[in-house]
């Protein structure tokens, strides 16, 4: 084998491996404006064991992310107007395809509770969400307490 065969050989297996891959990646860079939420868990009529909503990350183009920005690309605060730390369990599920999805229960009743969703210490859509009034808890036995 030629001497200059070899690294032209290497640049070749290179180029096929990272073809487009990189770029692509560096080229989606998550708009936390444009970023959609949607979903049940939202609003404060809907009763439910565990609340959720979902996450959909967007590019600067206006694209949806089809692949994962990162498992702890988002953050989900829970806030009370009454209480200083809410008894509210919240899981972020990233789902692997550019969505995430968000869990939480609540383990008292509250009013007013506000949803904030952060990249990067930056409010995300139209963080923070307000349920405004009083937001049901569902006890074991499906009962609401009021």
């Amino acid at each position: 084998m030629s001497p200059g065969l070899l690294p032209l050989l290497a640049t070749c297996f290179c180029l096929e491996v990272f073809d487009g891959h990189l770029g692509a990646q560096a080229a989606s860079v998550l708009d936390a404006d444009q970023t959609l939420i949607w979903g049940p868990g939202l609003e404060t009529n809907i009763v439910l064991p565990a609340r959720f909503f979902y996450i959909q990350a967007v590019d600067s183009s206006g694209t949806n992310l089809t692949a994962s920005p990162g498992e702890k690309t988002f953050e989900v605060k829970m806030k009370s107007a009454v209480e200083q730390f809410p008894r509210i369990w919240v899981q972020v599920l990233d789902r692997l395809d550019g969505s995430f999805l968000v869990r939480y229960r609540m383990y008292a009743t509250y009013t007013d509770l506000q949803i904030h969703i952060l990249h990067k210490e930056k409010h995300v859509g139209k963080s923070p969400y307000t349920l405004k009034g009083r937001i049901a808890l569902k006890n074991f036995q499906g009962s609401l307490e009021v």
